[in-house]
């Protein structure tokens, strides 16, 4: 998957103050042909982890959705493909193909997928919760 390469040696390229290009639409085809997107209708990759800034893709079939959840900083969400609905504790976003959302830190937020979606999700952690990321230790978020 991506260039023969594995999530393990991956991750070794991520924050080592190398530059990184991303083909989106291939990482998207190859998120759907993986068992995980099969199995659950939901599948994703960290494509940054650096102290600062977390880069994620995400792809949802048709109807799935992320349990609500917080992120530790700022986010912002791109539609690459498809419509999706963000349920916050005050509203409804709902987001199509090219939208973007912008959520403050710590904004509790669900995710549905209205149709088959794909979306990069950046997030810019805040204070003692960035070292936590770092480390690979993640307080409180499954999704991150």
């Amino acid at each position: 998957m991506f260039s023969g390469r594995t999530r393990t040696e991956r991750v070794e390229r991520l924050g080592g103050g190398t530059y990184c290009v991303f083909p989106l639409q291939d990482y998207v085809r190859a998120l759907r042909e993986e068992p995980e997107y099969g199995k659950h209708g939901e599948n994703g990759i960290t494509l940054v982890k650096i102290p600062g800034l977390r880069v994620m893709l995400k792809v949802l079939r048709g109807g799935a959705m992320l349990a609500e959840h917080r992120a530790p900083g700022p986010v912002t969400v791109l539609v690459l493909e498809g419509e999706v609905r963000f349920h916050t504790e005050e509203d409804v976003f709902r987001i199509h193909q090219d939208g973007v959302l912008a959520l403050p830190a710590g904004c509790s937020h669900a995710v549905e997928a209205m149709s088959p979606s794909a979306f990069l999700i950046t997030i810019a952690p805040e204070g003692p919760v960035d070292a936590a990321l770092h480390d690979g230790r993640l307080p409180g978020d499954p999704h991150l």
